[in-house]
């Protein structure tokens, strides 16, 4: 089991190189991509569950690093998770926006003057002295700036509640550290899921800054996501192409689908609805599938209708859902999952849609 991982640039190769060499040799395992990631389509996963089960995130700290999406969704990945932050500065390279949010107030070990070695046995000494060290030497992983404390909520961390998209910004989230928190819990769901059937995070910022009544979250009591849906209208090509399992997520942008805006018929394509592991009861996936229901009965109340629905089904929990919800087996995706359909005109016969009366007399279902 490691201690640490290590996240950096590739640039920066052999200044990690460096940092593993000397830290194992005393004694503190690391992890590091390039030796101990899973290969294929399990390598994003593997880096998850690596930063997971780390006491530190070691974060090499340079212009290359802070050019990386991939480095700052590490960082983000390991505030989600508590995991203690130490930035390892090696260069005089200014933080961007997103490392100024995670790291500003972070006390960093500053490596820029030589010879690095040293700074590499101060980092050592560190790790090691951890415990009789005071909380504010290491980084205090920030969460959304009103987020209570684990500490303060104790029991209650597992009380959840639907938000809207301008509910996530109220307590501090962005549609960047949405998009990312989004990914990352999706790596986490379903092992075996790869990029193209992911899309990245810079991907679905983009549909939550435009399209924000297209997706809800399920928030628990530290205000971190632990489930959302979100919901896309494909046009008609991209959806035939859907449910035949040849569109992969990572296609879905202004190409294949239509603004869910004026009256009309749309193509539903359900781009996710899931709870991590520890969420899924009874009680959460009724706050996830009525809320989801509400905003289809919202959208009738406009006259926006949804002639179909599609899903890329992922997990055997999730398949089971939307079967209950009415939909049937369509074929395998081309590359991961399996394609599962609902017509929805007219609606299907299941007893939870009593519950929305005016979505049945707006699709003429007495």
């Amino acid at each position: 089991m490691h201690s640490v991982m290590i996240s950096y640039s590739h640039k920066d190769q052999q200044y990690a190189n460096m940092i593993v060499a000397i830290l194992e040799q005393n004694g503190i395992k690391c992890w590091i991509d390039y030796r101990d990631a899973m290969p294929g389509i399990d390598y994003a996963g593997s880096i998850v569950r690596a930063i997971k089960s780390a006491d530190y995130v070691v974060v090499i700290l340079s212009g290359n690093s802070i050019a990386s999406a991939q480095v700052l969704n590490e960082i983000n990945s390991a505030v989600n998770n508590g995991v203690i932050i130490i930035p390892f500065k090696i260069d005089e390279a200014q933080l961007n926006d997103g490392f100024e949010y995670y790291l500003g107030k972070t006390h960093w070990l500053d490596a820029i003057t030589p010879p690095m070695e040293e700074h590499v046995y101060q980092l050592v000494h560190l790790i090691q002295g951890q415990k009789d060290l005071p909380k504010e030497t290491l980084s205090a992983p920030r969460a959304p700036s009103s987020a209570p404390s684990s500490s303060a909520l104790g029991a209650e961390k597992h009380v959840c509640r639907m938000l809207k998209y301008n509910g996530m910004l109220e307590i501090g989230y962005t549609s960047q550290s949405i998009a990312m928190q989004l990914v990352e819990n999706d790596y986490v769901n379903y092992n075996g899921i790869g990029g193209s059937n992911e899309g990245s995070a810079e991907q679905w910022e983009e549909f939550l800054r435009n399209n924000s009544d297209t997706c809800q979250y399920l928030v628990n009591g530290e205000n971190r996501i632990v489930g959302d849906w979100q919901i896309v209208a494909l046009d008609d090509s991209a959806y035939e192409r859907a449910v035949r399992g040849d569109l992969l997520e990572e296609e879905i942008d202004e190409d294949t689908t239509e603004m869910i805006c004026f009256p009309g018929e749309y193509n539903g394509f359900i781009m996710s609805i899931s709870l991590l592991p520890d969420y899924r009861n009874m009680e959460n996936y009724n706050l996830l599938v009525g809320s989801l229901l509400a905003q289809l009965e919202t959208y009738s109340e406009k006259g926006i209708f949804f002639r179909r629905w599609c899903m890329n089904v992922f997990d055997k929990g999730t398949r089971a859902l939307v079967k209950s919800l009415g939909f049937s087996y369509a074929c395998d995706n081309k590359v991961f999952g399996k394609m599962f359909t609902c017509n929805f005109m007219p609606l299907p016969e299941i007893p939870l849609l009593a519950r929305y009366p005016k979505l049945l007399k707006n699709y003429g279902k007495n």
